[in-house]
């Protein structure tokens, strides 16, 4: 989650071997099943988890405000943590503000812990999953009972493939300890299936074991394509689908969300493009005078553009169907919620979107 554009080549290499999305057809005519076979009624279920992340994009701190009665728990991604076990936060104004507005709401906060350093960083997974292990547990729930928090949420990319034996037992161990002083424990993982399963990228998440040990599985099924790759979907509903009946086939699907990106990406050309907001959707198609195109392949919303510079753009981002189509995934699937990345990139109409599909 926290900055996802912060990409080492080698590791933007190995993601693109690893993000096919090949079966997109196959899967989104499955999807459009289970959405219609999710219409059907149903038992009363306990109510699903809604997690949003709050990281330091502008206006972060207004949407949780304007918003917070569509989501039950937050992931506050401000921290990340040394190779030592220690605990530090990523360079963001501490996010006060935040933390005292959900409390005063009674909205769950977890403690979103990344392996940072200028870049995701293996020699730091590596040592606080292996030889700095009990320390950087211990530091957590620490962190984690000072802060009032009702977990932590485990954020390690890049993992090496040789430490998943170390993570998957960390992340037990972890579980174990919050668990015992009442707190709870979410990883956030890739989105892969049993094509690239065994990519380098993603090997070292065993997302058995790790079902095991977390309260929730969080599916980061977003960025399937980024601006540093060619222009394609974000998160097309044949590819979430993909990566769902792997996991789920994998760890109990009531502990599992997938994720909603509340975001696209704008390019010039291959390997040259940047992050545009749902909420900067509407002014740029007013704009420029566009009209998008719904893709039904993927379940995206797709346009292009010529800029007042004279540069054509392509646009792959979301729109309230896709949206809607996938949050109905959730129930379809039997999962235990979703997550959306991020607060301050979206409107009322996104939130209005995923209520809207996890409903059916």
């Amino acid at each position: 989650m926290q900055s996802k554009l912060i990409f080492s080549a080698t590791v933007l290499a190995a993601l693109l071997a690893g993000c096919g999305g090949g079966n997109a057809p196959a899967g989104d005519n499955a999807a459009a099943e289970r959405a219609r076979s999710a219409a059907a009624p149903q038992r009363a279920a306990p109510a699903k988890m809604v997690l949003a992340y709050y990281s330091g994009y502008a206006n972060n701190y207004k949407a949780l405000t304007t918003h917070y009665a569509n989501f039950n728990a937050v992931a506050i991604d401000y921290w990340n943590i040394t190779a030592e076990g220690v605990v530090v936060g990523n360079g963001d104004p501490a996010p006060s503000n935040a933390i005292a507005f959900l409390k005063s709401k009674k909205i769950p906060i977890y403690g979103c812990i990344s392996n940072v350093d200028g870049d995701w960083s293996q020699a730091i997974a590596h040592g606080v999953t292996g030889t700095f292990r009990k320390t950087a547990i211990a530091n957590l729930l620490a962190f984690a009972k000072k802060n009032g928090f009702a977990g932590i949420n485990i954020d390690f990319e890049n993992v090496n493939k040789d430490d998943r034996a170390n993570l998957s037992a960390f992340t037990a161990e972890l579980g174990t300890v919050l668990h015992a002083n009442g707190l709870k424990l979410i990883i956030s993982v890739p989105a892969f299936s049993a094509a690239d399963e065994n990519h380098e990228y993603n090997q070292a998440f065993d997302l058995a074991a790790l079902g095991r040990a977390v309260d929730y599985l969080q599916i980061m099924s977003y960025d399937q394509a980024i601006p540093a790759w060619d222009p394609g979907p974000v998160a097309s509903s044949g590819w979430m689908e993909d990566a769902l009946d792997y996991a789920v086939a994998k760890a109990p699907a009531e502990r599992i969300l997938n994720g909603l990106p509340a975001y696209g990406y704008d390019w010039i050309a291959a390997g040259n493009g940047k992050q545009v907001f749902w909420n900067a959707i509407p002014g740029m198609l007013k704009q420029y005078g566009i009209t998008p195109r719904y893709d039904i392949g993927s379940n995206s919303l797709t346009f292009n553009y010529t800029a007042t510079d004279g540069q054509p753009h392509t646009v792959w981002t979301e729109n309230a169907q896709s949206i809607t189509l996938k949050a109905s995934l959730v129930n379809a699937y039997g999962l235990g919620g979703t997550s959306v990345y991020a607060l301050g990139m979206e409107d009322a109409s996104f939130w209005k979107a995923v209520q809207a599909g996890l409903q059916k």
